[in-house]
């Protein structure tokens, strides 16, 4: 097979990448390099302060009071013009990453509402619990991996 994964899906097409090299010809990631699971996977005290990642990693609680403050469909809004913008979304102390999101901002160009509720609907019975525990909450996660190498032609795009 050949590979291909966007941000976090980066991280499952790396280590199958890594398990079964026999049935990978290929990764190419977007955004996210290679990266060891494990306690050392993300180095939060290198973040700044209020950074997303850092936030959504924080024991069940945090994301899912800031989330559920708005109805699913409004996350998902707010989440896809965070992240579409050039700068990366940073909480002050006293913000959560929804405070950041300006009401009168557009969805992106190739973001329909059509898109926004196929979306939406996805996450209506399921909710945040599972996206936010994998991966945010499960990188430092300790899979009992020694030194997995991606011998398979890799591409990154950043």
């Amino acid at each position: 097979a050949f590979l291909v994964g966007k941000d976090f899906g980066a991280l499952p097409a790396y280590l199958v990448a890594a398990l079964h090299p026999e049935r990978v010809s290929g990764v190419i990631t977007l955004g996210i390099p290679f990266i060891q699971p494990g306690p050392s996977a993300v180095q939060n005290h290198l973040l700044p302060e209020g950074f997303y990642i850092s936030r959504w990693q924080e024991p069940v609680g945090r994301a899912e009071a800031d989330f559920s403050r708005f109805d699913v469909k409004t996350v998902i809004r707010n989440i896809y013009i965070l992240f579409s913008r050039s700068e990366i979304p940073i909480a002050a102390a006293d913000q959560e990453i929804m405070d950041l999101f300006d009401p009168a901002t557009p969805l992106p160009p190739w973001f329909s509402e059509e898109d926004l509720s196929v979306y939406a609907s996805l996450y209506e019975k399921s909710g945040f619990r599972y996206p936010l525990r994998v991966p945010y909450r499960t990188l430092a996660v300790d899979c009992g991996l020694t030194d997995p190498k991606v011998s398979a032609p890799s591409l990154l795009i950043v």
